[in-house]
């Protein structure tokens, strides 16, 4: 198996959820996402970097980035106060 590559799979996860209206959906990427970072990182790394990488498109990309950026900062909110 190919070492995985935790840039393709972050830019893969941005692109597929910057291609979708549907919160329900970008959720679902974002937890894909993060569960396959998770296999070479810690959970704690696998969040700032993904974090890291939504915020910076939001930042570049407001139009595309802004609903990319509402899921994540709710799933945040959740995982802090389960």
């Amino acid at each position: 198996m190919a070492e995985l590559n935790p840039l393709e799979v972050i830019e893969e996860c941005i692109e597929k959820a910057k291609a979708t209206t549907d919160s329900d959906l970008v959720a679902h990427i974002l937890a894909e996402t993060l569960a396959t970072l998770q296999i070479d990182n810690s959970e704690d790394d696998a969040l700032h970097m993904l974090g890291t990488a939504i915020a910076e498109t939001a930042r570049k990309d407001p139009g595309h980035g802004a609903l990319l950026l509402a899921v994540w900062t709710q799933l945040e909110q959740q995982r802090q106060h389960p």
